[in-house]
């Protein structure tokens, strides 16, 4: 094969081979899993798509690695390899576009969490070891003709493994890729690469032009006729699960806080995505899960911006987790950074920092108001990280950023740890809504963003692609409250309690229209969670073409 494709074809078709072989254990563990009966792929199978694997990467890598760049090329792809691959045979991360969107958009301190040695030394010997290999290779230089002439042989061998392979192996490879269709993203580094070139191809593509929404939004007056200003505290949760929530019927007393105040619970609602990057726009815009474009959600008035057209002073309260673009165009602030003892330490804070800053904040209230707390809650791989020793309930607790040194007792525990912490800081944010009674009108809804998988189906973290993602990624909690005032304010029946049919992210936008009382053509009672609880006389205007929950 040297002598047919030149030297430096020869190295993309060695490395294609090596990373395929080496770097891609997830893959073939997948495949040697066999079908949804249990029927093991035998070793032709096997054969035949180890060629189309080595093929398809070689076909990718000698698009892009070309002339002086090619071994520098190459060296990063073994290295890319290397930690995809970890990533993926470890935790069930698959790599497409929206997780290339989480990698750029995971802050410093959450990086460094996902960091372990045993990243580092698969990254060393897998990736380090062989790039220096190749980098020892000589290149000979080679006229473009003859280059072109190599290359493009060189291709025509790479298609033919592929179109080989499937052509006598047809039946048994789209049966395979029809029942796992994550396998697409499982081969590294193809999978980063193709990823990362559509990322960049819509940060590259022309904006659109901002689109105005609701631009008739007007605020209703209160069925009481009160002049007490609305105060609504939106808490965004992080990785928190509906599993894991004994509100929604876990067997752990994770939430003794929250159950002892008067509750509107949703068992079931499921995600927009499995990642913040994609959830939070999502959650927080008018479009539905069937047809979010998070570009265009960038470039349109999302929730935020219609309250403060409505006339809310609205402020987003973060801890470290980043609004995603959503508090774009009003007040925000980030607390992760602020270094309040003895809730902060280095770049992380508890998220009782959210207290401390809605409790300052609530005095000064004049008018109505939306505030929306972003927790940092559950996100993994440090659990441990996020609740003070006190709520140490649950132990032994996995005390490592690394998940691989604990067991699966030990991650559940800590993970559960967090939601203990969680359901106190909520439960706290109720008290000091209960505090200001007597001049406010104050409700709280708190929902997750997406959930997290803890080992089941040997899948930790989150981010797999919804379409394969499993329950423990999709299905979040929501809980809401209202004071007596505002729930007089807002006409709302007391016989509203435990909502059993399914509802999902779609419902957030409008379920906060409502509950802000803001009149708008593009609010829709249909997907109001608390449309059923107001007499029919406070319904508000429909648009003209709703969706179905997705």
């Amino acid at each position: 094969m040297r002598s047919i494709v030149g030297k430096s074809e020869a190295l993309v078709f060695g490395v294609s081979t090596w990373v395929v072989l080496t770097c891609n254990a997830g893959f073939w563990r997948t495949l040697a899993a066999g079908g949804p009966d249990g029927t093991q792929l035998s070793w032709p199978h096997l054969l035949s798509f180890l060629s189309v694997a080595i093929g398809l990467t070689s076909l990718v890598l000698m698009v892009v690695a070309v002339g002086r760049a090619t071994r520098p090329i190459l060296a990063l792809s073994l290295c890319v390899a290397a930690a995809a691959g970890y990533f993926t045979n470890h935790f069930g991360i698959l790599f497409d576009k929206k997780m290339i969107v989480n990698v750029f958009e995971t802050n410093t301190a959450e990086a460094f969490e996902l960091v372990s040695w045993r990243l580092l030394a698969t990254t060393l010997i897998l990736g380090v070891l062989p790039s220096a290999i190749v980098f020892m290779a000589r290149l000979p230089k080679r006229r473009l003709g003859t280059a072109t002439a190599q290359r493009a042989l060189a291709l025509l061998v790479a298609i033919a493994m592929v179109a080989g392979s499937i052509y006598f192996d047809q039946k048994q490879i789209f049966s395979t890729a029809r029942n796992h269709r994550e396998l697409a993203h499982m081969i590294a580094p193809l999978d980063v690469i193709l990823a990362s070139y559509a990322f960049m191809g819509d940060k590259l593509a022309r904006p659109p032009e901002f689109e105005s929404l609701a631009l008739d939004a007007t605020v209703a007056p209160p069925a009481d006729e009160s002049d007490r200003p609305n105060v609504h505290v939106l808490i965004v949760g992080e990785t928190a699960r509906a599993a894991s929530f004994a509100l929604t019927g876990y067997s752990r007393d994770t939430t003794p806080n929250l159950a002892r105040h008067a509750l509107y619970t949703v068992r079931e609602l499921t995600t927009c995505g499995t990642a913040t990057a994609q959830s939070l726009p999502c959650m927080f815009s008018n479009q539905t899960v069937d047809i979010f474009d998070p570009e265009r959600a960038r470039y349109q008035d999302n929730l935020l911006d219609i309250a403060a057209r409505a006339g809310y002073d609205v402020h987003w309260i973060d801890n470290g987790n980043n609004c995603k673009g959503v508090c774009a165009r009003v007040d925000s602030v980030d607390l992760a950074s602020s270094g309040r003892q003895p809730l902060c330490e280095d770049e992380h804070c508890y998220d009782g920092v959210l207290l401390s800053e809605l409790r300052r904040l609530l005095p000064t209230i004049r008018r109505n108001t939306l505030i929306v707390l972003h927790q940092l809650g559950s996100h993994g791989p440090a659990y441990f990280r996020r609740y003070p020793k006190a709520f140490r309930h649950f132990v032994p607790d996995c005390q490592s950023d690394d998940l691989a040194a604990c067991t699966s007792d030990e991650i559940r525990n800590s993970y559960d740890n967090t939601i203990l912490y969680t359901d106190y800081v909520v439960s706290q944010a109720i008290d000091a809504l209960m505090a200001e009674r007597d001049r406010l009108n104050t409700s709280l809804l708190y929902v997750s963003d997406h959930g997290e998988s803890l080992g089941e189906h040997n899948l930790y973290l989150h981010g797999m692609p919804r379409q394969f993602a499993p329950d423990e990624q999709t299905h979040v909690p929501l809980v809401a409250w209202f004071s007596q005032q505002a729930r007089l304010g807002q006409g709302l029946t007391p016989a509203c309690g435990t909502r059993r049919e399914p509802a999902s992210h779609d419902n957030l936008f409008h379920t906060e229209m409502g509950l802000l009382q803001i009149r708008s053509a593009v609010y829709q009672p249909s997907l109001d969670l608390f449309a059923p609880c107001r007499p029919a006389t406070q319904a508000r205007p429909a648009s003209r073409s709703p969706h179905a929950v997705g």
